[in-house]
């Protein structure tokens, strides 16, 4: 019995599979990609376990077991680099998607088309700039001779120039604007469009008994938004390690605010091509996947309480 219920649910699965070939045939390039280039590199690993030499290959080099994953797990200087990578992370996470929400609620509720096209177009365009050129921006205008100076000793707010991006502790708030501004109209997308999909009888209703347009975005708009809101949060925390990135660490960083500029991106560089600790390198980078394997299962449990439990 439970023979012929596994071959008739084998037999539909094929079925399925052929009443829907265009779709897979369509799919199997990027599947192929994707093994190509996510998962046949995971054999790479192995490096965290060995004392990679070049000369003799992966297969080829002594094996050390759990040595580097040791080494910088009993680093003092490892522990400050994560809480920058957390710290960094978190408030990008956070600004960057309640900006964009905004960005899109405000999108959807202005009526001027001329003036909502431009706004879109012009929050969309610092996504396609060069994080090289984004860096330079913030430079220019953060410097002792920059703009902000400028503006602050001319109200009287500073008595002398001060430059920005040489304090530390301002560093992570100057990540964050930058990363909010150069991404927030890029994420507004989805948001916008989960809005353009919302029933518009909900609003007509609302409209009839009363509620104001704050209500409606309260009542109506963000509740429906809730599990896009939710899937992209999920999506967020699973990056969450690598979502302050390479670029604008290194690129933002300087020898002043290093102890507050370096992430677990930029460590992992340092030792992989500029020391050519390749295998701590890849012990970093095992190390950064579990965690996020498991930051992604946590948020994966907590969008479910959110959305079907009914806590917001």
């Amino acid at each position: 019995m439970k023979t012929s219920l596994k071959e008739g649910r084998i037999k539909r699965f094929f079925l399925r599979l052929w009443e829907q070939k265009i779709l897979v045939f369509m799919s199997l390039p990027f599947l192929v990609w994707m093994i190509i280039f996510n998962y046949l590199p995971l054999g790479g690993w192995l490096m965290a376990f060995k004392n990679y030499k070049p000369r003799y290959g992966i297969f080829g080099s002594e094996w050390v077991g759990l040595k580097y994953f040791s080494e910088f797990l009993q680093d003092r200087r490892f522990y400050e680099i994560l809480r920058n990578t957390f710290c960094m992370s978190g408030l990008n996470i956070v600004f960057g998607t309640c900006c964009a929400i905004l960005l899109a609620v405000f999108l959807s509720e202005v009526q001027n088309k001329t003036f909502k096209r431009s706004v879109q177009t012009i929050s969309y365009l610092p996504h396609f700039i060069s994080w090289v050129v984004v860096s330079n921006i913030f430079y220019t205008f953060l410097s002792s001779e920059g703009l902000l100076n400028d503006i602050l000793l001319r109200l009287g707010v500073l008595k002398e120039a001060v430059s920005f991006m040489s304090k530390e502790k301002s560093f992570w708030g100057i990540v964050t604007v930058a990363q909010v501004w150069k991404e927030m109209g890029w994420n507004a997308i989805l948001y916008l469009a989960a809005i353009t999909a919302i029933d518009p009888q909900l609003y007509e209703a609302a409209t009839l008994d009363g509620i104001t347009r704050i209500g409606k975005i309260r009542y109506i708009t963000i509740p429906c938004i809730l599990p896009t809101i939710m899937m992209l949060f999920v999506l967020n925390v699973g990056n969450l390690l690598n979502s302050t990135g390479f670029d604008p660490s290194y690129l933002m960083g300087n020898d002043m605010t290093i102890n507050y500029s370096q992430n677990l991106s930029v460590y992992a560089y340092t030792y992989g091509l500029e020391m050519g600790r390749y295998s701590m390198s890849t012990a970093l980078s095992v190390f950064n996947s579990l965690l996020s394997l498991i930051l992604v299962w946590s948020a994966n449990k907590l969008s479910s309480r959110v959305v079907d439990g009914g806590i917001l």
